[in-house]
């Protein structure tokens, strides 16, 4: 009767040391911090970088966020809902400001060469989540950029790409890039919630048009 008492206490025992030495390797917020290279405000997106980018498609292998670094980023389900292709964060860049943390990434999807999403996502300096914002990117019809200034606020220029022949009937190969067309540009309060995805920049929200950025 010993033995078959003293199994079950030993086999609590053993979860609860699995449990506390789990709890104990979890990532801190400092270590998601780590990921991502510390870079300095004001920060800007280079619309020839992303239009080089698109044009020669390069495949360079790419550093993923691991797995165990996703919790620190909520919004991820939430993409991942939009796109049946996976959600590969790649960390690009970190920033402090006296009050905020905020990191930098881009929300890489399946094996698609030449197109950039890239979102902040803002946190108070205990690591507690405020907002996430789509604010750069390219596709074969889109091309963002933004320039994220001390303050955590965005200066944002969507652009038309136009194709020498049409990307739908032509695709890449044999196809150049003429120019660029503004579309719309804004200003994003970082330090707010926000809108993580591409989806929406054509919405009511976006302040500006193409007129109002030819101005600038």
């Amino acid at each position: 009767m010993k033995y078959c008492k003293l199994i079950p206490a030993l086999l609590l025992a053993l979860a609860s040391f699995v449990t506390l030495n789990a709890q104990d390797n979890a990532p801190t917020f400092q270590d998601f911090l780590a990921q991502f290279p510390k870079a300095a405000l004001p920060y800007t997106f280079s619309a020839q970088e992303l239009q080089s980018q698109l044009e020669t498609r390069q495949s360079a292998k790419a550093v993923r966020l691991g797995w165990e670094y996703y919790q620190f980023l909520p919004e991820l389900e939430r993409s991942a809902a939009f796109s049946n292709m996976p959600v590969c964060p790649e960390p690009v860049a970190s920033f402090e400001t006296e009050e905020h943390t905020a990191v930098l990434y881009n929300l890489a999807r399946g094996l698609s060469r030449g197109t950039k999403t890239y979102s902040i996502s803002v946190f108070t300096k205990d690591g507690t989540h405020i907002g996430t914002h789509f604010v750069a990117g390219v596709n074969a019809e889109t091309l963002t950029v933004a320039t994220i200034n001390e303050q955590l606020r965005a200066s944002v220029h969507e652009y038309q790409v136009n194709w020498e022949k049409s990307y739908r009937d032509h695709g890449h190969n044999g196809n150049k890039i003429n120019g660029l067309t503004p579309v719309v540009s804004t200003t994003l309060e970082l330090t707010v919630a926000g809108n993580p995805d591409q989806l929406s920049w054509t919405s009511s929200e976006m302040m500006g048009t193409a007129s109002d950025l030819a101005r600038k």
